[in-house]
């Protein structure tokens, strides 16, 4: 009668478990849940429960439309990737590549905070650029790493990842795509510049950075794609929350070149804003805002952060990738 009483116990016990979590899952699509999180501590039982938070996706969808006509609408309603490795918190920063037929997705690797450690470069590989596989991740630094922009140059794949912790800007190159990399040049050193892009025209790289002491978007051109940076004379470009951080590569669309800008007026990750490069030269930049916002925060994967965008062109058509984030508490897990 004893274990009988005790087994029902247990099983009235993991029964509320499981359905409370249940319950957090679903309340967090518009909740912080930080209610439970007050209360456990209240009670003094957080040696006994820990609480695990949803992180950084990343979706990817196929569209007809021009960059200027996305919005919301177009990610909300998403299917959202993640990876399923116990270290990893989210992923971010994502930017599609298409090579042989095969898609591929770089992106930034979060770990919990607990474990004391930066960010890695991970990928995944897809047949249709919509529904992934995640492989592994393939660049490890002693350092955070994040925003692995890559592209083909002279017919070579490079990634020009954020590596500030450094105070370098890191040219890696693919000896085996897309697993194996190698540090091909260090192209400028002793600043913390994060989420380096560059455009080319007439023969002249322009590669737009910011500053992470300063918050200051930031200049620089040169003669050659692995040549000397010269500071422009615009240089900085802007110290405002709306535009002084990139959110992706420049886009190329109908001639035109636009340049997708972090807003953190409303705190990190509170929206994409969209530019459009109107004149640049070794004399003079030029843009002018021509969507604001383009996507912002709101709800369900999205209700805490949305802050980068990618661009792959196919012949008809175009994928786009996006990340998003909800740092809602959406599990209480026993310390076992």
């Amino acid at each position: 009668m004893i274990i009988k009483s005790i087994f029902f116990v247990i099983v009235v016990i993991l029964l509320l478990y499981h359905g409370f979590s249940f319950f957090l899952k679903a309340r967090s699509n518009k909740h912080s849940n930080k209610f439970v999180e007050s209360y456990i501590k209240k009670i003094r039982l957080k040696s006994i429960f820990q609480f695990k938070r949803q992180g950084w996706k990343i979706t990817t969808f196929s569209t007809l439309k021009n960059i200027t006509e996305l919005s919301n609408i177009d990610v909300i309603n998403n299917n959202w990737f993640q990876i399923n490795e116990k270290k990893c918190s989210g992923i971010a920063d994502p930017f599609l590549v298409k090579e042989e037929g095969k898609y591929y997705l770089f992106f930034e690797v979060e770990y919990h905070k607990e474990l004391n450690k930066g960010g890695d470069i991970g990928y995944a590989i897809s047949d249709n650029g919509l529904k992934w596989t995640f492989k592994q991740t393939i660049l490890k630094e002693n350092f955070h790493q994040s925003f692995p922009y890559v592209f083909r140059k002279d017919n070579i794949l490079y990634m020009l990842p954020e590596s500030y912790q450094s105070e370098e800007v890191r040219l890696y190159k693919a000896i085996d795509f897309p697993e194996f990399w190698i540090l091909d040049k260090v192209l400028f050193k002793n600043k913390k510049l994060v989420d380096t892009i560059f455009i080319e025209k007439e023969n002249v790289f322009y590669w737009i950075t910011t500053n992470l002491e300063t918050d200051e978007l930031e200049l620089y051109y040169s003669l050659s794609f692995k040549g000397k940076w010269i500071e422009h004379s615009k240089s900085p470009l802007s110290n405002n929350k709306t535009n002084n951080r990139n959110a992706g590569a420049i886009i190329k669309e109908n001639n035109s070149y636009f340049r997708v800008a972090q807003d953190s007026t409303e705190g990190y990750g509170g929206g994409v804003n969209l530019y459009e490069i109107i004149k640049l030269d070794k004399n003079n930049y030029i843009e002018k805002i021509v969507k604001k916002p383009l996507f912002y925060k709101k709800e369900n994967i999205i209700k805490d952060a949305i802050h980068h965008v990618s661009v792959l062109k196919e012949k008809k058509q175009k994928i786009i990738a996006i990340d998003g984030a909800n740092f809602a508490i959406n599990k209480l897990k026993l310390k076992l």
